[in-house]
């Protein structure tokens, strides 16, 4: 059979590589669910593989500003910076310091060194460091916000942008955003009823409406957004869905833990008919395969550990 590519193909496979159509599984069908949305979790929250880093622009609302924080995707696990505030990373004028430098200094490299330039650049980072400093923030998944620790009436405005740089899991399946959406053949805006499209999208994602697919250009508040080109038709209350990767489903540890899990669930259910003799003297032994499948799972999560783990020091959140 080809390599699993959905959440049922996934659980077929785990099945039959514990044994099944030829033996029982002696699992539940809700027990085996829960079992993969145990593994999957934990590879989303552990495995290199099961995240990706991006860097999310975010439109400061006027609401963000009165409340002090910003909506955060679901999606999002991690955040390591918010990029700072002042122009040292733009683009940068005839007056300068960095365009005279180079300018007058390193108009050649050919003739010049850079040694001196490069010892200048550092030396005006660090002044940037220490006037400027990076914006501080806090962050915790588990509410979906992000607290930026500045003075919100003078450091930034409404309409500005800011960037964060994230992490973000890789979701193998079809995700279904709240509330519904209205699109239109002769606008590129997208608006919403009981939406949080701040809480759900991320710019750049690829949203399908009314079975069509287009790219999130900006988010400018949680029930209005802009995408590439109009829908081909007018429709109201839609649901609006994002296609899950596929290929996670076909990862090697995922399918290894997952069956292991799903073992270590039979073996649970079959514990409490221990020793009892069944008809032709076959005798149920459910310690033996929770025993196996405990020490199955033991040895998938510390060979993930040592070869798998995202640096500890991105954790932040």
């Amino acid at each position: 059979m080809a390599a699993p590519a959905t959440r049922a193909q996934f659980r077929t496979y785990c099945l039959r590589r514990l044994g099944f159509p030829v033996i029982d599984i002696n699992v539940d069908d809700d027990q085996v669910e829960d079992r993969i949305d145990d593994a999957l979790q934990y590879f989303q929250d552990y495995h290199f593989d099961g995240t990706e880093k991006i860097y999310m622009k975010h439109q400061v609302t006027a609401q963000d500003v009165s409340r002090g924080w910003i909506y955060v995707p679901d999606a999002v696990t991690f955040v390591t910076r918010v990029l700072p505030f002042d122009d040292s990373n733009s683009s940068v004028n005839m007056f300068d310091l960095r365009y005279q430098l180079r300018l007058h200094d390193l108009y050649d490299f050919t003739s010049v060194s850079y040694v001196s330039y490069e010892i200048t650049m550092q030396h005006i980072s660090t002044l940037n460091l220490l006037f400027s400093g990076q914006p501080q923030f806090r962050f915790n998944r588990k509410h979906d916000k992000l607290y930026l620790d500045i003075d919100w009436t003078r450091d930034i405005d409404a309409g500005e942008y800011f960037v964060i740089e994230c992490y973000r899991k890789l979701n193998p399946d079809t995700f279904t955003a709240r509330g519904t959406a209205n699109v239109s053949s002769t606008s590129n805006t997208v608006t919403g009823t009981g939406t949080t499209f701040s809480g759900d999208f991320v710019e750049g994602d690829y949203v399908t409406i009314n079975s069509e697919t287009r790219r999130i250009i900006t988010i400018t508040s949680d029930t209005s957004m802009e995408i590439a080109g109009p829908y081909d038709s007018t429709a109201t209350d839609q649901t609006m869905t994002i296609d899950g990767i596929s290929q996670v489903w076909n990862d090697k540890f995922l399918k290894q833990y997952g069956t292991a899990l799903i073992k270590k669930q039979w073996g649970e259910n079959l514990k409490k008919f221990g020793g009892i003799q069944m008809p032709g003297g076959v005798t149920l032994n459910g310690k033996e395969i929770w025993d196996e499948a405990v020490e199955e799972i033991r040895k998938i999560e510390e060979e993930m550990e040592a070869y798998n783990v995202l640096p500890p020091e991105i954790m932040v959140g």
